[in-house]
């Protein structure tokens, strides 16, 4: 329930105030009748989280026995107006695990990536649920965080068009430092420490960087990108041809099939089929 207020509008935006209502006034008439009979026996039969999945899989997938999973937008531990948190995702797809109504999952990426943190946990999930079902990744566009989680999947599938991208295997951090605009606005910031607290925020937006944080940011980045590359290096064993695709660079759907990024051209219901042959069922 702890994720409900935040993908609340994910079920039907047209219930939205109700179901808001109902979490902050229970026991009270709601603003309007009530939800539609069949999601509200759904709910109560089965919990959220299965009436979550068995949405996403009436939405998006061609086959019921297949959980389709929308990983979109930027990606990050608790998401957005736009996507679902990777806590969110993470859930579902652990849930589906050990539901014997799917035969496997589907993760139906549209993303340009997100937070290196909380990614590496999402990437781990996959990589365990791939272990008692099969998982493929359908995409048009996946770059850096979304490719990490997407590596993972026994196959991934990449619609066949000459706007589809992938890749973007890279860490990167944008530091702005606004001191000389101050400077020439005639705005004086000052940051005052107490006793002790020398290192407080030493990365900021006013103070210029010291060589010591400039070293920390370094490093974390250096970290994350051996991780970052490791896990795919993992992932996709055996398949990925060359270390040249981990500089960070996008590809089409030609080249990502010849250097191993991806496995097939093909739509989303193909990967749908994919799953059902891969689990021998």
């Amino acid at each position: 329930m702890d994720h409900l207020p935040q993908f609340i509008w994910h079920i039907c935006d047209a219930y939205l105030p109700e179901l808001q209502f109902r979490l902050r006034n229970p026991g009270k008439a709601p603003v309007r009748s009530k939800l539609p009979a069949a999601l509200e026996n759904r709910i109560k039969l089965s919990g959220w989280v299965k009436a979550y999945n068995d949405w996403f899989t009436e939405t998006h997938s061609t086959d019921k026995s297949v959980l389709v999973l929308p990983i979109e937008g930027e990606m990050s531990r608790g998401g957005g107006w736009y996507g679902y948190g990777n806590d969110f995702l993470i859930r579902q797809l652990n849930a589906a695990a050990t539901d014997t109504d799917y035969k496997g999952a589907v993760l139906k990426a549209n993303t340009p990536g997100g937070t290196a943190d909380s990614t590496p946990a999402f990437a781990e999930a996959v990589a365990n649920f791939r272990k008692v079902k099969p998982v493929v990744t359908h995409t048009a566009y996946c770059a850096s965080a979304g490719y990490y989680v997407a590596s993972q999947s026994d196959e991934i599938i990449m619609e066949d068009q000459a706007a589809s991208q992938i890749g973007s295997i890279g860490t990167l951090l944008i530091y702005e430092n606004y001191k000389k605009y101050l400077e020439q606005e005639g705005i004086d910031i000052q940051i005052m420490r107490a006793k002790g607290s020398e290192d407080k925020a030493r990365v900021n937006w006013i103070e210029e960087l010291t060589p010591e944080a400039r070293a920390g940011l370094q490093a974390m980045l250096d970290a994350c990108q051996k991780e970052f590359a490791g896990a795919v290096k993992r992932g996709r064993a055996g398949k990925i041809t060359s270390n040249e695709v981990l500089t960070g660079k996008m590809y089409g759907v030609n080249d990502a099939l010849k250097l191993g990024l991806i496995d097939a051209k093909g739509d989303l219901a193909s990967a749908v089929k994919r799953v059902i042959t891969l689990s021998g069922k």
